[in-house]
């Protein structure tokens, strides 16, 4: 994908906030002006009070006494106080803002984006999106509003300077300018290095998740040293590639700082030998032309750090444009039923000429308890996702009630197709909470029905909280088997027409695998239940079995004509001990 370019990025992220950055010029300029006519003032104030001075002469046409003096001064200095104490908070409030809309831009547009297009994130890749990347953008809106701060500052230090001594203020535009472009490749090293430590944080980050993700495995095959060493070697990668960009960064305060000294002296001796000012006006002059060169320095340290933000920043902008290019709408047509559900020679391919699915020809009849089986990799769960209307066939048509799932009410639809997969996922929350799931119009009677389906209720009851019982980090105050009919119960609490199964009993025990088995029987009827099955024990209660060998559908027919017509499942059956 190609990157934005950094003026692109500038405005998607500061677009909507162009007034409160004007205000902060504004007061920036303000106070630049008053801490700049405080310098001038309180330099002709000195020099009078040394040379025995009552008056300091005239400013902006007016006589001013030394005590009226120190008095201007007094006042301009708290109005700068009050100039830069409006900066600061309209700088926090930009910040905080603008911090907030690229977090929930990125967690909109993953959370609107396709099945496939969330798919090909990286684990742990958006939470460090969200995290640091996306915080990455209060460092550039800071970078944004710091640079108006000092540019605004900056500015007002040289046009006092001008209206003091017109030669002076040459020279210190001159100098700036000369600094800046020598800073320049300086600068672009930054934003290399800034990227390749982002690129290592990210690879770090994406390590750490799998790790977490893998604890059990890595005690299993007791890969800890391994795993250690892995971890060690990412962090030593980040930590060399942040000390070159710490190193980098470091070198555009020093040398500006040291090369604006060089110049300042510079300037004093042209002062002198070109005799253009006064000892007062040069002083004031000098004070100004320091003071302009410190936040000249500011505007480059800005620039620095906002060269190491911006590459994270349009990372996130890219994943959103990623995201948001795949959004899927909510405008189809309503869903009035849902079966009978039609495959309608439907092929799929992941990647061009790798097919996953061939020709697919099925009908599976309303009320009908369907099972699938196949070998691993034979196309069962891209078959289940096609049914979902998670992905769109590559050829051939998904059809419910006779219509293209693709045309339809995705909001509906959800409601009325849902599914439960083999691993059980839960959130940090209640049972009650993780049954509902989000979903606010399921009732707590609904919640308690749905549970006794999944033969779980009497053990919610027995907790001391009952269905306030906290399910705990990854469901760690649950056994198993309990996880997963909690989202067993989840599936059924919104009484779908259509309920999908990946192998709904492997992780239950003998006695509640019948209690699950029990209420899906309890179904039929009821609802279109669809059972991916890799324990056969729980197809003899279906209608029909479709057998999915290589992708394509081989055989569908009840139980007793499959013992005798198809291989593949005769084969499992005898394998299992069924037969």
């Amino acid at each position: 994908m190609l990157k934005l370019p950094n003026r692109s990025i500038l405005n998607a992220l500061l677009g909507r906030h162009r007034a409160r950055l004007g205000l902060i010029a504004l007061a920036s300029i303000a106070g630049g002006l008053a801490e700049a006519a405080f310098l001038v003032v309180l330099t002709r104030a000195a020099f009078a009070i040394t040379n025995g001075k009552s008056e300091i002469g005239t400013l902006a046409g007016v006589k001013f006494s030394v005590a009226a003096t120190i008095a201007l001064a007094l006042g301009l200095v708290v109005f700068r106080i009050a100039m830069a104490l409006l900066a600061n908070w309209l700088n926090a409030a930009l910040n905080a803002e603008v911090t907030r809309e690229l977090r929930q831009r990125l967690a909109r547009a993953f959370l609107r984006a396709s099945w496939p297009a969330q798919q090909q994130s990286n684990s742990g890749q958006l939470q460090e999106l969200i995290s640091s990347y996306a915080g990455a953008g209060t460092s550039l809106a800071g970078g944004v509003a710091s640079s108006l701060t000092a540019g605004g500052s900056l500015l007002a230090m040289l046009a006092m300077a001008a209206a003091v001594d017109v030669v002076g203020s040459l020279i210190a535009i001159g100098t700036l300018v000369i600094l800046g472009v020598l800073l320049r490749p300086l600068r672009r090293k930054v934003r290399m290095r800034a990227r390749s430590a982002a690129n290592d944080g990210m690879r770090l980050s994406l390590a750490t998740s799998e790790i977490s993700n893998l604890g059990m495995s890595v005690h299993v095959f007791d890969v800890r040293d391994e795993v250690e060493q892995r971890i060690l070697e990412l962090q030593a990668e980040g930590v060399r590639s942040n000390r070159r960009l710490q190193v980098a960064r470091g070198l555009v305060p020093a040398l500006y700082t040291g090369l604006a000294y060089l110049a300042l002296v510079g300037a004093v001796g042209l002062a002198s030998a070109w005799n253009t000012a006064s000892l007062t006006s040069l002083g004031a002059v000098m004070l100004v032309m320091l003071r302009s060169l410190g936040y000249g320095q500011q505007l480059q340290q800005v620039y620095a750090n906002m060269s190491t933000a911006r590459p994270l920043v349009s990372d996130v902008f890219d994943e959103i444009e990623r995201y948001a290019a795949s959004e899927r709408t909510d405008d189809g047509q309503p869903v009035a039923s849902v079966t009978p559900l039609r495959l309608e020679h439907v092929s799929f391919e992941y990647t061009s000429d790798v097919a996953v699915l061939h020709d697919v020809d099925a009908e599976i009849e309303p009320g009908e308890m369907v099972g699938i089986v196949g070998p691993s990799g034979s196309g069962k769960s891209t078959l289940v996702q096609l049914l979902l209307g998670l992905r769109e066939p590559t050829s051939g048509r998904v059809l419910a009630g006779g219509l293209d799932v693709r045309t339809l009410r995705r909001s509906e639809w959800a409601r009325k197709v849902t599914f439960v997969p083999q691993a059980a996922s839960l959130v940090h929350g209640t049972v009650a909470e993780n049954i509902r799931f989000y979903r606010p119009w399921i009732t707590d009677a609904q919640i308690e029905t749905a549970a006794r389906q999944a033969g779980l209720h009497d053990e919610i009851v027995a907790f001391a909280d009952g269905y306030a019982h906290q399910v705990g980090d990854r469901g760690g105050n649950l056994s198993g088997g309990q996880q997963q009919r909690v989202c067993i119960a989840r599936a059924l609490a919104g009484e779908p027409e259509v309920l999908i199964l990946d192998e709904p009993t492997s992780a239950l025990d003998a006695h509640t695998e019948t209690v699950v088995r029990d209420s899906l029987n309890s179904l039929r009827g009821r609802m279109t239940v669809l059972v991916i099955a890799h324990r056969l024990s729980t197809l003899d209660q279906c209608d029909r079995i479709m057998v999915v060998q290589d992708g394509r559908l081989t055989a569908f027919d009840t139980p007793t004509a499959l013992r005798a017509s198809a291989n593949f499942y005769a084969d499992a059956l005898r394998l299992s001990g069924l037969a």
